[in-house]
């Protein structure tokens, strides 16, 4: 009897069943649903955490669409979402618009994917965002001096691959020519960057934290540290009606959103780009919680399935500190993994990369070489906890003779 109440229970669609998909999968799970987990490789680490497996692309979402029609299964398909992002936040979509269950209309999702897309709908919705351009190996003259210094980044893409500062036409001529493609480029403002970490149901913006985002210097932009609360926590009336205004401007009706801006000297904010993520850095499953006492995950799911969904309070629990690691260009000799900072303070820490890999001074992301999330009364505290972590780690790095 336990086992058939158990197949009658609703079922929620994970899009995606990779290792970054677990905390949604085992939230599911919490809320009572059974798990149709969707990955092509059969051998995703959370598919095994899911009642059902589909073994599809999450990019191709008519067939994960035709597979799921196809399930001889009892139980309605209440709710659907991913912890990834682009192609598999499209495949959600359709999959919900196929459903009936309202989120993110199906034909509007390009305008996140594409940043030229993207940052239309701003300028049309008159939200503030740099000013913009398009450009080419063909044409880098026509863009006149007065917009120097900008940023390039490409028009699809993430963990800030191929983003940096330009400072001329000639540099600008010298990426262009080494890249290849069209890119978006979009004047430099200078000020602080801080990203907001909200969810829309039912077409109310709902504001959950604000962080500060630390990065390394120009040319690049690679994120390194997160710290909440933020110093412009006092902004969020400001923020709550951009996000309802990006909600308003898509379309949307319940995703979780996370926007990038940035707060210059007069603290006017502004939107670099919006997007209907979880977001990474383990913003989501770790901070958030930590320092709001907020489950964003489960609520996202229950706004998702026309669940019980909470909004989020004003509150702040704790300082929270996600902080990354990074070195020059070289190879990793050892590290400490016993960390002496008391767990207390210390939420996770975590090294990437194995002994004897190659390591490089961070360009995208991907270059860092480890993570330590730390909490505390202040945020002054939070961060003197990672970097005692961090030193702990005692990370030796060889470097390469040119860096010597």
């Amino acid at each position: 009897m336990q086992d058939r109440g158990k197949y009658q229970l609703p079922l929620f669609i994970s899009i995606g069943a990779g290792l970054n998909q677990i905390p949604l999968i085992e939230e599911a799970g919490r809320c009572g649903f059974r798990v149709i987990g969707v990955d092509k490789n059969p051998d995703a680490e959370g598919l095994t955490r899911c009642d059902i497996a589909i073994q599809e692309s999450i990019e191709d979402y008519r067939a994960v669409y035709r597979r799921l029609q196809e399930l001889q299964v009892d139980g309605d398909m209440r709710g659907v979402l991913s912890r990834s992002f682009g192609a598999a936040i499209k495949t959600a979509c359709f999959i919900a618009e196929k459903l009936k269950i309202p989120m993110i209309p199906f034909q509007r999702i390009d305008d996140f994917i594409h940043k030229d897309r993207m940052k239309r709908v701003f300028q049309h919705n008159r939200i503030e965002t740099p000013d913009y351009d398009t450009i080419d190996e063909t044409d880098p003259d026509r863009i006149s001096e007065a917009f120097y210094p900008l940023v390039i980044k490409p028009l699809i893409g993430h963990a800030k691959r191929d983003v940096r500062l330009i400072s001329s036409r000639s540099a600008l001529k010298s990426f262009l020519s080494s890249g290849g493609g069209t890119y978006l480029i979009e004047r430099y403002i200078e000020g602080d960057e801080i990203i907001a970490i909200g969810i829309t149901h039912q077409g109310r913006y709902h504001l959950i934290g604000i962080t500060d985002k630390m990065k390394t210097p120009p040319p690049y932009f690679v994120d390194i540290m997160h710290i909440f609360p933020s110093r412009y926590h006092h902004l969020s009336e400001k923020i709550v009606d951009l996000g309802q205004r990006v909600t308003r401007g898509f379309g949307i009706a319940t995703s979780p959103l996370l926007m990038e801006i940035i707060v210059d000297r007069q603290e006017n904010i502004h939107l670099i780009e919006a997007a209907p993520e979880f977001g990474g850095e383990y913003l989501p499953d770790i901070l958030i919680p930590e320092a709001t006492g907020y489950n964003f995950i489960r609520e996202a799911i229950q706004a998702a399935s026309k669940g019980a969904f909470h909004s989020p309070q004003k509150k702040i629990k704790n300082a929270v500190v996600v902080k990354y690691i990074t070195g020059l260009s070289g190879r990793l000799i050892s590290f400490n993994s016993e960390n002496s900072v008391s767990m207390e303070e210390i939420l996770l820490s975590r090294v990437f990369k194995d002994v004897g890999s190659e390591t490089r001074k961070p360009i995208t992301n991907h270059d860092r070489i480890g993570v330590v999330i730390s909490r505390s009364k202040t945020r002054e505290d939070a961060i003197s906890a990672a970097e005692r972590a961090i030193e702990s780690l005692t990370i030796r790095i060889m470097q390469d003779e040119i860096n010597s």
